[in-house]
């Protein structure tokens, strides 16, 4: 989340010159991308995990990461727990690979779906481009430019066309060079990015299924578009907008049934994916209850012979102390504004690991209560389950770290801070006990 993205007074000023300019000339004729809707040509492949290729992932072990929000904290967090599971050997299934190689589903909120998104599309090169070309550009000063430039304020005097859509031509510029949903790997693991509607706050996915409910197609929508709308945070940004084509729909297929409510509006706007869940926990949740539990969920992803089932949940969460929570005097507009959004991220964020500890408890006593016949070859007997959370909120407990609890919401991150979060996210990973055990676990091929 981008909370310190711009401050308070350059919001207040761009405000008045944008309202001067459009004073004086009137509105710009800027558009948005505008998201496709489904044809006959784009029912197939849809971008779903039961179509992407396996090829060194096993069914049996069956790997979840969620990347929380917290701009390039987050990013650079996330990014040192892809980097140890890189480094981390395994030997499963008779084969010798890295634990990286078995995850399944990557989920991203803000600035923890820059790094789910790039990894997804990269893959291995991420630990050759994204530290240098990502997290040491900074963003921040080319995205304020852009805002703030004479061209920039006339092009926002637009009514279809906003600061979050300059987001997207930055991200785009710098990070995503033009692509795709469509021109993702067709295979493991599968990218979740998480934004929040804007009407009812509920989280919306970038998935074919949630698409669905638009009769839009996924696989032409610009990954920029889409992290910029998990990144855009109200107030400073302005909100991503999708179109409902179902009117006019060529599908006639059953939608899944999501939480989402999006089928019954004309327009979708969409905000940053904190506000609903900072975490992306709620990601996989929602969709084992749409698909009845987690035997339907296994099938419809046609999973066989599931063994464990691990969560690796990456929170960069920071509670830093203000100057202004210790002073009597009333606090400004700008922690008031900075509370208005902070406050359910971090209420959706401290409940969030608690209610998938309580999923994966009812998901284990599912398979006890189902008969041999019910879970089929879905899942073995012994199956496991396993919920690893790193918090970025214990770096407060060590006090000869960085001030890691400091670094701001942004899009802009020093070497120093990069080195001490990935430090940070490696050391937390490899103390959690459940980490300890699903390795032990995998070392005696239980």
């Amino acid at each position: 989340m981008l909370t310190r993205y711009l401050s308070y007074r350059t919001v207040a000023i761009r405000t008045t010159l944008l309202a001067l300019l459009f004073a004086l000339a009137g509105c710009a004729s800027e558009h948005y991308f505008v998201n496709r809707p489904l044809d006959t040509d784009s029912f197939q492949p849809r971008y779903a995990v039961r179509n992407l290729a396996t090829e060194d992932n096993s069914d049996s072990l069956l790997i979840v990461l969620s990347f929380s929000g917290g701009g390039y904290r987050a990013a650079a967090f996330s990014y040192g727990v892809l980097e140890t599971l890189a480094s981390t050997p395994i030997h499963w299934e008779g084969k010798d690979k890295r634990l990286l190689d078995e995850v399944d589903f990557i989920t991203g909120v803000s600035g923890g779906s820059l790094t789910a998104a790039y990894y997804t599309l990269n893959r291995d090169q991420t630990f050759t481009n994204f530290e240098s070309q990502v997290l040491g550009a900074d963003l921040q000063s080319k995205v304020q430019w852009r805002l703030l430039s004479p061209r920039g304020l006339w092009r926002q005097t637009s009514r279809r066309f906003g600061r979050a859509d300059m987001l997207q031509e930055v991200l785009n510029e710098q990070v995503f060079h033009d692509k795709t949903y469509g021109d993702l790997p067709m295979s493991r693991p599968m990218l979740l990015i998480n934004a929040t509607e804007m009407k009812l706050g509920e989280r919306f996915e970038f998935s074919q299924d949630q698409f669905d409910l638009l009769c839009s197609d996924l696989s032409s929508f610009p990954l920029a578009r889409a992290v910029a709308a998990s990144m855009a945070v109200p107030i400073v940004l302005s909100p991503i907008t999708l179109w409902n084509h179902t009117e006019d729909c060529p599908w006639h297929g059953a939608p899944l049934p999501l939480k989402s409510r999006v089928g019954s509006r004309s327009y979708v706007h969409l905000l940053d994916g904190g506000l609903s869940d900072n975490t992306g926990v709620k990601t996989p949740l929602e969709i084992v209850e749409a698909r009845g539990g987690i035997i339907g969920t296994a099938r419809a992803a046609n999973m066989h012979g599931i063994r464990k089932r691990v969560f690796i949940v990456v929170n960069a969460q920071t509670a830093p102390d203000l100057p202004e929570d210790d002073n009597p005097n009333t606090p400004g507009l700008y922690r008031q504004l900075r509370a208005l959004i902070n406050i359910p991220i971090d209420l959706h964020s401290s409940v969030s690991v608690e209610q998938l500890r309580a999923a994966t408890k009812r998901w284990q006593e599912e398979l006890k209560q189902a008969s041999r016949a019910e879970v089929g070859d879905t899942y073995a007997v012994d199956s496991s389950f396993y919920v690893i959370e790193i918090n970025l909120g214990a770096a407060k407990a060590h006090t000869k770290l960085p001030d890691l609890q400091g670094i701001e919401t942004s899009l802009s991150i020093s070497p120093e801070q990069i080195a001490a979060l990935k430090a940070f996210a490696r050391n937390e990973l490899q103390a959690s006990p459940e980490w300890q055990r699903l390795m032990n676990d995998l070392a005696r091929g239980r």
